[in-house]
């Protein structure tokens, strides 16, 4: 035949790769693993070939948690909750104090507490009362005059009154400060808080001051004794308004006392 038609010379056919080119025993040749793998290689190596590798692959291993110089934030955490558990053993574990113990303090009774506030409230008023007048000629209110001594009574408590008069009014007055028996008849300079005052002072001004500080003082300490008479202190709920109130009530007897002293 010609070059052109020349026929194709048989090509020779790779053997067969499988069990039917091991022989009659169907041994499977296996190649062998370097020592490198290691056993898991091997095993991979002689897995059965129907298995899927992708499938029966073994699970990644989750990452390690980053740690910080200082440690983790879960070890962080557990560290400030033992600091705290430790603490609170310590605070009940920690023994009572020494002495008696402690009683609750229960409510005032309503007739205790009743009856304190009204002796409280006498001394109030009267301690703002003594103390209104000579305050307000303390600080110069007031109507200067002369008071003629008419009348003066000896005793316990000593007083005497004496006619008030000033350029625009007279009036028939109790008399205080430094006059006694034996000014009696004579006129001295006086002052008076006004028309409707009920006492002219004869006297300086030191006198004065002695007169409405010490009562002031008194007041006050009368007020601090409402507070603890009435009870507010011992009130569980309520207790601040309950305070607030008795000083309310003080302030209230000494705003009155200077009204009418005005």
């Amino acid at each position: 035949m010609s070059g052109t038609h020349r026929a194709a010379a048989p090509q020779s056919q790779p053997a067969p790769r499988g069990p039917e080119a091991a022989g009659d025993t169907g041994d499977t040749a296996v190649p062998q693993v370097p020592a490198a793998y290691g056993a898991a290689g091997a095993a991979h190596l002689h897995a059965p070939a129907d298995r899927d590798p992708v499938d029966h692959a073994p699970p990644a291993a989750a990452p390690a948690p980053q740690r910080g110089p200082l440690g983790s934030q879960t070890e962080g955490m557990a560290a400030i909750r033992a600091v705290w558990e430790r603490a609170g053993e310590t605070e009940r574990r920690r023994p009572a104090r020494p002495g008696r113990p402690q009683r609750r303090r229960e409510p005032k009774h309503f007739a205790p507490a009743l009856l304190g506030i009204l002796v409280c409230a006498c001394l109030l008023m009267f301690f703002a009362w003594s103390a209104a007048p000579a305050l307000w000629i303390s600080v110069g209110h007031s109507h200067s005059g002369t008071a003629t001594v008419t009348s003066c009574q000896t005793g316990f408590a000593p007083s005497c009154t004496g006619t008030f008069t000033t350029g625009d009014w007279s009036r028939e007055l109790a008399l205080t400060g430094e006059v006694t028996l034996d000014d009696l008849g004579t006129e001295l300079p006086a002052r008076a808080t006004g028309p409707d005052a009920h006492s002219a002072y004869i006297g300086g001004t030191g006198g004065l001051l002695l007169r409405w500080a010490p009562a002031l003082v008194l007041f006050m300490a009368v007020a601090f004794t409402l507070v603890a008479a009435s009870g507010a202190t011992r009130l569980y709920e309520g207790r601040s308004a309950a305070i607030g109130l008795c000083w309310i009530a003080a302030g209230a007897v000494l705003t009155a006392a200077l009204a009418f002293a005005w």
